[in-house]
């Protein structure tokens, strides 16, 4: 084991360690602080939880990726990024074109993808040959390939057996990050030759043709004009990202018939390229009226209702390629047409509970004294403090700058921290200052000592609708303060959902948000709660912070996990059930009502359009359903409404006066302001 891995592993036991003493810190060996059940099983409950993070933890040593947090389930951040990628292409005649398109085209990862997407994968696989005995993948290494067998004999070695492998994919899931291999495939006979694509040319394909794709709407779509208006002066920044995301691309050949007269229509079409004569039955003459191109908007009519179609659209030019949307689609992102026109369309957010911004309190470290360790994290270490000044208590996150600069996590440092000087609510931890010596940079955030929400899902009181309801709630809340600054949060789990003293619910961890004006294409996150597109790498926007809570709305009311454990060693495991549609939800328990069903189903849906929260009502349109009907969201942004669990705090926190530990200086003096 090399040095670094040694570090690493270390590292992570210190994390087990950390977590272990703030389980059972100060408490007696005889055990008589445990005087019920209920005690009992909450105790033994965080051990098999800690237990289940040593076992994750053991099993991703020594990989490359950025790991966010120690405590229960972790979060990946892949160091990839897409723009870095240069595309090469690899000489294929024809027959090996097809031969790798008809193994690779029901490959979980690529059956969503474009067809010119495809034949962009295609070029990049590049060719590979292997003799009797090479080992071509083996058992428990981390999958960086996806290899097409063009001809030659293998053998699969698995669990102690070896068999003839006739298969001619291997590595299904190695496009998906995590994934580790299940088993051994050797060749057996000389000559055996393979083609392959890695997963990082994969995502820097996809991910530069869709932000390609993206770009040239964007670039096109202002220059529209409708009704003597252009798109610019319709459409807010947002809502042309939406648009441009709507719109598919069809393509016709010359003589095509795009749209006939007398038929019903409920599509809008707008020319991207080529030429189209537009006939009218009506006109005697019977050639076209007249030839449109590039930008002309035609169908329009169908945004309002049923439409019949008034002319008949014939392709004019070689190749016309042409934009088109939907009536539903527009409908469920913008509203009614009439209301953009009119300026209308974004009325609706005033209906979210007006809120008080909360004000931070201003100090340096010599006015804390410094008190007991609450938690640790891959970076930091949180202290509990005491301001001298007036006797309150904060949580003081400990970032050591060295290990900052030696892991390169500078830059998503100074992210995190730019980020939660925009957050003020109270559903989201207050981030009061910044402070920064020689050795560490320091967050003054508030004190959350009622613990994460994950220790109380199993409590016999739990599992209810109304702490569902409660606790989803501050989550929609916080939603609201995010997207108000267009940040995308990305890690929603209820490890990162924490009670103050009051039992109210506040979401900490911004290590993986973002602030964002478009699709991003970043892998990242806690495998459970990815959304289908973030693992495709097609491009994402807020609709995968929707999908993650129609994951934490299931794990509330079931009290646990929605994946099963035998995952966690395997992501990529978890992110194939996602990508498949196998998420265990149906039947749902009887427990979960017909309304909750609903509400879930609707956040988890594939379709990122019909997806709800993306709409144009946004977080309204998960407010206003069903489940939460008469629910006072008023009142729990003003902290009236009471919580379902309050915190014994007594019990929970040491108050032991300690200090910092020592650390070596380092040089780096980012500017926290």
């Amino acid at each position: 084991m090399s040095a670094e891995k040694s570090r690493n592993g270390q590292n992570h036991d210190e994390g087990t360690i950390a977590l272990m003493q703030s389980i059972l810190s100060n408490k007696d060996l005889s055990c008589d602080d445990i005087r019920t059940a209920v005690d009992a099983r909450s105790e033994l409950g965080r051990i098999r939880r800690l237990m289940n993070t040593f076992d994750r933890t053991n099993a991703t040593r020594g990989r490359d990726d950025v790991v966010v947090g120690t405590v229960g389930r972790r979060a990946i951040h892949a160091e990839e990024n897409i723009n870095d990628y240069v595309k090469g292409d690899i000489e294929k005649d024809e027959r090996v074109r097809r031969l790798i398109y008809d193994a690779i085209k029901r490959n979980v990862m690529l059956s969503g993808l474009l067809e010119e997407e495809l034949e962009e994968i295609i070029d990049v696989f590049e060719p590979c040959t292997y003799n009797a005995g090479d080992v071509i993948v083996r058992r428990g290494d981390r999958e960086e390939y996806l290899y097409v067998v063009e001809r030659g004999d293998m053998s699969m070695s698995m669990n102690g057996k070896t068999m003839p492998s006739s298969s001619k994919l291997i590595g299904e899931r190695s496009l998906i990050h995590g994934s580790l291999r299940e088993s051994t495939i050797a060749a057996t006979s000389d000559g055996c030759k393979l083609w392959r694509i890695r997963r990082s040319w994969y995502r820097g394909v996809v991910g530069q043709h869709r932000q390609r794709l993206h770009k040239e709407k964007l670039s096109f779509l202002p220059l529209i004009k409708f009704r003597n208006r252009s798109f610019k002066d319709i459409f807010n920044e947002d809502q042309l990202h939406t648009m441009a995301h709507l719109l598919k691309r069809e393509y016709y050949a010359r003589g095509d018939t795009i749209l006939r007269q007398g038929e019903k229509g409920d599509s809008l079409y707008i020319i991207q390229s080529g030429e189209v004569d537009i006939y009218v039955r009506e006109m005697l003459s019977g050639g076209p009226i007249c030839t449109e191109g590039r930008g002309y908007i035609f169908g329009e009519n169908a945004l309002r209702a049923d439409d019949v179609r008034q002319a008949t659209v014939v392709a004019a030019s070689e190749e016309v390629i042409c934009y088109v949307m939907t009536r539903g689609d527009f409908t469920r992102m913008f509203g009614t047409l009439q209301d953009l026109i009119e300026g209308h369309g974004q009325q609706r957010s005033s209906l979210i509970p007006a809120l008080t911004p909360q004000k931070p309190v201003q100090y340096n470290l010599q006015d804390l004294k410094i008190l007991n360790t609450l938690g640790q994290g891959a970076f930091s270490k949180v202290k509990l403090v005491e301001a001298k000044d007036t006797g309150m208590h904060y949580a003081l996150k400990i970032l050591g700058k060295e290990l900052i600069v030696e892991k390169h996590q500078e830059e998503n440092l100074l992210s995190e921290f730019r980020l939660m000087k925009k957050l003020k609510h109270p559903n989201i931890v207050l981030m009061h200052c910044a402070m920064m010596d020689d050795r560490y940079i320091y967050f003054l955030l508030d004190l959350l000592p009622g613990g994460q929400v994950t220790s109380i899902l199993d409590r016999p009181a739990g599992n209810c609708e109304a702490w569902t309801r409660f606790y989803s709630a501050s989550v929609i809340l916080a939603y609201t303060e995010f997207y108000k600054h267009r940040i995308l949060y990305r890690d929603l789990k209820p490890e990162n959902m924490l009670l103050d003293a009051n039992g109210y619910c506040v979401l900490v961890d911004f290590g993986l948000s973002k602030v964002i004006d478009g699709p991003t294409y970043t892998f990242c996150g806690t495998p459970d709660y990815m959304a289908p597109e973030l693992i495709r790498g097609t491009g994402y926007s807020w609709a995968v912070d929707y999908w993650a809570l129609g994951i934490l709305l299931y794990e509330l009311q079931l009290g646990s996990k929605m994946n099963s454990s035998a995952n966690d060693r395997c992501p990529a495991r978890t992110a194939t059930m996602i990508l498949k549609g196998k998420l265990p939800t149906h039947p749902y328990p009887a427990r979960f009502s017909p309304h909750l069903h609903q509400l879930i189903k609707g956040l988890l849906e594939r379709d990122t359009t019909r997806r709800l929260g993306c709409g144009v009502d946004g977080p309204m349109g998960v407010m206003n359903q069903r489940f939460y009907a008469g629910f006072d969201w008023q009142g729990l942004l003003d902290k009236r409404l009471k919580p379902p669990y309050v915190p014994n705090i007594s019990k929970s926190i040491s108050w032991n006066e300690t200090g910092l530990d020592d650390a070596r200086p380092s040089k780096w003096s980012p500017v926290l302001s």
